[in-house]
C-alpha cells in the first residue's frame, strides 16, 4: 500500500503571487496576450463574451487578464455569480461588491459612496428584486434606515429610467474619481452555473441598465455559450437564443484547445497532463533524461491526439483523470511509472466509462474485449470506415451474431465514439490487450 503523504488529490490552483505564465502548462499564456490586446484598449460601453466549455480554463484566464489590467488606467472587479446563485437578480450584490472592493477603505469617500450605493441598491431592489429569494426588500430597508429619504425618493420614481441611469453614472463617477482610474472592467464568472432565469436576468440587466452610454464600463462574461443559449431558450421558447445573445454580447472570445508545442512532437495537453501528475506525486525536481517520467511521457505522446482534443484538452477533465490515477496508486492497485503501457489503457477505460458508459458496461468477458480490440485494429486500417463496416456485414451475413452489438452500433453510427477509438488505435499494438484491459477494468470498480 502506498503512503498517502506522497500524493496530492484535488484541484491544482495557482498560488498567490505566482504569475500566470509560470503556472500555465497548457500554452494559454499566448492566448492571454492576444485577449488583452482586445480588452485593454476597448472603448465602453462594451460587453465581451469569453466562451469556453466547463473546465476549459476560463476562471484562471480572467484572473490573468485582471492582473494585466491592474497595471493600467483600468479599475477591475471579478464577480463570481455562483456565490449569489440564490438571488433572483445579481445587480445589487454586484454594485455592493464594487463598493466593498474599491471604496470601503477610502475614508473621505465612504459617506458619499454609501449614499450612492444605497440609492442605487434600493431602486434596483424595488424595480428588479420583487421576487427575491435571498435578500428581501424589508431587510435592505432596515439595514439602510439612515438613508430613508433616498429610499422614499426612488420608490416614488422607480419607473423613471433616466433617474436610475443618472444614479448609476454618479456611482461609477465616484468610483473612478476616488481610485484615479479612467474606466471600469467587470469580469463576471460562473454565470452559466446559475439557474436559467438568473442567467438571463443578469444578461438583460447588463444590456438594458448597466451598459449605459457615457458610463465607462466594460463587462467580460466568462461562460459556456451553449449553456447560456439553453437558458435563454428556457426563458423565451419562441426566441432564437443565439441571436438573442448576439444582441447583448458585442464581441466573442473563445478559450482554445491545447496546441502543438514548438519543436516538440506533442501538444501542450500532454505536457499539462504530465505536469499535473508530477504535482499530484509531489515531485519538486524537474525530470531528468531517461528517468521513469520520461518513459511515461513517451507513452502519453503515443495518444497525443486525446490530450489535444476536447476530451483531455479540457484542463478540468484532465485533472479528474489524474485524481483517479492518484487514487489507484494510493490503493496500491496501479503504478504509472512502473507500467507505462498501462497508463494509456487506464486513460482509455476511464474516458470510456465517463463518456460512453453503455459501451463500458457492455465489456463483461474476454469475447467483448477481443471484439473491442478488433475495432481498434480496424481504425488503424483507414479504408475500414464505419459505413463500410456496416455495409460489409449486411452483404455477407445480415443475420449473423456480432460479439458485441453495442460496440458494433456505436462504431458504425456514433461519430464521437469512432473518433475516440481512432485516437486510441495504437493500443492495438500492446500484447495481450484484452486480458490487460480486463484486469484494469476490475480495479476501476473501486473508484466512482
Amino acid at each position: 500500500m502506498s503512503n498517502n503523504d506522497n500524493y496530492r488529490i484535488g484541484e491544482h490552483i495557482r498560488e498567490d503571487g505566482k504569475k500566470y505564465a509560470e503556472f500555465d502548462t497548457l500554452g494559454f499564456d499566448s492566448t492571454r496576450e492576444i485577449f488583452i490586446k482586445v480588452i485593454k484598449p476597448a472603448g465602453p460601453p462594451l460587453t465581451i463574451g469569453l466562451y469556453g466549455s466547463w473546465g476549459s480554463g476560463k476562471t484562471e484566464m480572467i484572473k490573468a487578464l485582471e492582473e494585466d489590467l491592474k497595471t493600467s488606467d483600468c479599475l477591475t472587479l471579478i464577480f463570481d455569480a455562483w456565490k449569489y446563485r440564490y438571488e433572483c437578480n445579481l445587480i445589487l450584490p454586484l454594485i455592493c461588491a464594487l463598493q466593498r472592493e474599491h471604496l470601503s477603505k477610502i475614508e473621505d469617500a465612504k459617506d458619499s459612496a454609501k449614499k450612492i450605493v444605497t440609492s442605487a441598491a434600493l431602486v434596483m431592489a424595488n424595480q428588479f428584486l420583487k421576487n427575491k429569494i435571498g435578500v428581501n426588500i424589508g431587510e435592505v430597508k432596515m439595514a439602510l434606515q439612515t438613508y430613508e429619504e433616498e429610499y422614499k425618493h426612488y420608490k416614488k420614481y422607480d419607473d423613471n429610467v433616466a433617474l436610475i441611469e443618472k444614479e448609476y453614472k454618479d456611482f461609477i463617477g465616484v468610483l473612478l474619481n476616488k481610485t484615479e482610474k479612467k474606466k471600469l472592467t467587470v469580469f463576471i464568472d460562473n454565470l452559466d452555473r446559475c439557474l436559467p432565469d438568473i442567467t438571463v436576468n443578469l444578461l438583460e440587466d447588463i444590456s438594458s441598465f448597466l451598459s449605459i452610454q457615457g458610463v465607462p464600463c466594460i463587462y467580460v462574461l466568462a461562460m459556456d455559450k451553449e449553456n447560456v443559449i439553453k437558458a435563454i431558450n428556457h426563458r423565451y421558447p419562441d426566441f432564437d437564443g443565439m441571436h438573442y445573445l448576439e444582441k447583448i454580447v458585442h464581441i466573442g472570445l473563445k478559450m482554445p484547445l491545447p496546441r502543438k508545442r514548438e519543436n516538440h512532437n506533442s501538444s501542450y495537453g500532454t505536457y499539462h497532463f504530465l505536469k499535473r501528475y508530477e504535482w499530484g506525486k509531489k515531485y519538486e525536481a524537474v525530470s531528468k533524461s531517461g528517468d521513469s517520467r520520461d518513459k511515461l511521457f513517451e507513452r502519453l505522446v503515443a495518444i497525443d491526439n486525446v490530450f489535444g482534443g476536447d476530451l483531455l484538452g479540457n484542463p478540468r477533465r484532465a485533472e479528474r483523470i489524474v485524481n483517479k490515477l492518484m487514487m489507484l496508486e494510493i490503493m496500491g492497485l496501479f503504478q504509472a511509472e512502473r507500467s507505462h503501457d498501462d497508463v494509456s489503457m487506464l486513460i482509455f477505460l476511464l474516458l470510456l466509462c465517463e463518456y460512453f458508459p453503455k459501451i463500458y458496461e457492455s465489456l463483461k468477458d474476454n469475447a467483448d474485449f477481443k471484439y473491442l480490440l478488433e475495432n481498434l485494429q480496424m481504425c488503424k486500417q483507414k479504408e475500414t470506415t464505419p459505413f463500410n463496416q456496416r455495409k460489409e456485414r449486411e452483404r455477407l451475413e445480415p443475420n449473423s451474431r456480432i460479439p458485441n452489438e453495442i460496440i458494433f452500433n456505436a462504431y458504425c453510427d456514433d461519430e464521437k465514439f469512432f473518433h475516440f477509438i481512432r485516437d486510441f488505435a495504437d493500443l492495438a499494438n500492446i500484447n495481450d490487450l484484452p486480458k490487460r484491459l480486463m484486469e484494469i477494468k476490475s480495479n476501476l470498480g473501486y473508484i466512482g
